[in-house]
């Protein structure tokens, strides 16, 4: 979706025109977007809704010819797979009939369907990926989405001009921002643009499938999908561009947010882990640790360590904290990015392990690690060995039972029952990045 006529940013072009970023990213937005898109290999066809009018039709069209090879001809090179068929067509009024034109482009034989703003430019194709498995997965509507952090109110009208009143503070750890691309069985979508108003105004194209009474499915999505809607948004987008450029040879943004290597390029990170015991914890600040070349600091560990010289068990829990807040502070201040991977059920916990990245100026990514399938669950309780000598693992019984408070500021949630390993893993970069 192109078509807009980017009036927030007020540059007097259509926003994917605009140019995004300094040479050699200098290229306008639609050409980021649609570039990042075609790295999804489930991708065969692409549609690019232009502006309505003639010269703006003319002007994206031929900056995707200059910019990307094969798109003059009516199909993209990309490199390991075939050339991807490519039309542009002109939008409509409103972003409904945009949308319900870029549809009658496509080949009948296509029955899943994404709709991306090219105003998402550096949408990671990771989102891409699992909006199609989804899809794939039986899902009729797909959308990737963030959780909100802001506390959020809803207001009606003031005793005055330029002044509202508050009606009500919304739950926040129910709420999401939705993203694109959003994902759909090809016929879902099309009966939900047949069943809207001519006038439809609807924002994206999941409320028209909630509109006509469908499910609506929800995803990971990215901080690097964010909407370039003003002048700052595109100050940020070209700074992740700019990083982008400069970690060539490496993971895109990884190692910088990370703090390896010892480079000093930017604060490390915090990474800070929470959920009851035996839903994966350990097994993703593992894998994490290895790909980020990060500090594993798990409080089971510290414990027995403690245990050792002579602590009590009945102190663990405030000892065996204690001593994981003040080892990671040693670490982040050498550079180094720390993964705290323990329960941290209580806020006082965590509050804690925020004021050690906040004097350690590092970043901080919180993610709440569940395992919605309750027998998995158990079988994981009942059937895991301790792999430190003395360790003694909770029974199933005090695994259910542990108090482990919600914590609706955490960037991300992972289910193991649902996501696996590696897709935890990458999210985490992202939010690192």
């Amino acid at each position: 979706m192109a078509a807009g006529r980017g009036t927030r940013l007020g540059v007097g072009r259509p926003k994917a025109l605009v140019p995004l970023g300094a040479a050699p990213h200098g290229e306008p937005v639609v050409v980021h977007a649609l570039r990042g898109a075609l790295r999804c290999h489930s991708i065969t066809h692409a549609v690019v809704v232009a502006p309505p009018d003639a010269e703006g039709m003319a002007q994206l069209a031929a900056a995707l010819e200059v910019a990307l090879p094969g798109a003059g001809s009516g199909a993209v090179e990309v490199e390991g797979r075939d050339p991807v068929p490519l039309t542009v067509v002109p939008g409509g009024a409103e972003r409904a009939d945009s949308v319900a034109l870029g549809l009658r482009a496509l080949p009948p034989e296509v029955d899943v369907v994404l709709v991306h703003d090219a105003a998402r430019a550096l949408t990671p194709v990771e989102v891409f990926d699992r909006v199609v498995a989804a899809v794939r997965a039986g899902s009729p509507a797909v959308t990737p989405a963030l959780p909100v952090t802001d506390t959020v109110k809803e207001v009606g009208p003031g005793p005055s001009d330029g002044v509202e009143t508050v009606v009500a503070t919304l739950d926040r750890s129910r709420l999401r921002a939705v993203q694109t691309p959003q994902g759909f069985d090809r016929a879902t979508l099309e009966r939900a643009h047949a069943a809207a108003p001519a006038a439809a105004l609807a924002t994206d194209d999941c409320s028209l499938v909630e509109a006509a009474g469908g499910a609506v499915s929800v995803v990971p999505g990215s901080p690097r999908a964010m909407k370039v809607t003003t002048p700052a948004d595109l100050t940020v987008a070209a700074a992740w561009l700019a990083e982008e450029e400069g970690s060539a040879g490496r993971d895109a943004g990884v190692s910088t947010a990370a703090g390896a290597g010892g480079s000093g390029a930017a604060a490390p990170a915090l990474v800070v882990l929470t959920g009851h015991p035996a839903v994966g914890k350990t097994t993703i600040s593992r894998a994490l640790c290895r790909r980020l070349g990060a500090v594993h600091l798990r409080v089971d560990t510290v414990e027995q360590g403690l245990m050792r010289g002579g602590l009590p068990e009945d102190q663990l829990f405030a000892q065996g904290y204690g001593a994981c807040w003040t080892l990671a502070a040693d670490q982040l201040a050498v550079g180094l990015t720390v993964v705290a991977d323990m329960v941290n059920g209580v806020p006082e916990a965590r509050e804690e392990w925020e004021r050690v990245a906040s004097e350690a100026g590092a970043r901080l990514v919180r993610v709440v690690v569940t395992c919605s399938d309750p027998e998995e669950h158990r079988r994981r309780v009942e059937g895991r060995a301790a792999d430190i000598p003395g360790h003694r693992l909770p029974d199933w019984e005090e695994t259910r039972t542990r108090f482990v408070a919600p914590w609706p500021e955490a960037e991300m949630r992972v289910d193991t029952a649902t996501d696996s390993v590696d897709d935890a893993v990458r999210r985490i970069e992202e939010a690192l990045r």
